[in-house]
């Protein structure tokens, strides 16, 4: 779902769900001259925190760290990274209710 989202907005999608040594990738797009490393959320509720806040520190580093050696193995260094959320919204039944993207959440 995060990735047609994406795509509708102009979003070339590289690859999905994709596992390296140091982590999974959730979605890896490109936007423009950008690589974008997406990771998707899912919330029912703010109940265990906000979805950013899933995203601390540890997180990024580890996101950075496995988006750097998936584009290293596939050749594609250097080039210019940013990473987004894609938040989705469960109803009470636990289906998609809605969708938010979040640009450039590097200094999470």
């Amino acid at each position: 779902m995060a990735a047609s989202f994406l795509a509708e907005r102009g979003y070339r999608v590289l690859a999905r769900n994709e596992h390296t040594p140091l982590g999974e990738l959730d979605l890896v797009c490109r936007d423009r001259s950008e690589i974008v490393v997406v990771e998707v959320k899912s919330r029912s509720g703010d109940s265990f925190g906000s979805a950013l806040e899933a995203i601390g520190p540890v997180k990024m580093k580890r996101l950075r760290g496995a988006a750097v050696w998936w584009l290293s193995a596939r050749g594609l260094l250097p080039c210019a990274i940013r990473f987004d959320v894609v938040v989705v919204d469960l109803d009470r039944q636990g289906l998609p209710c809605c969708l938010q993207h979040i640009k450039d959440v590097s200094g999470a």
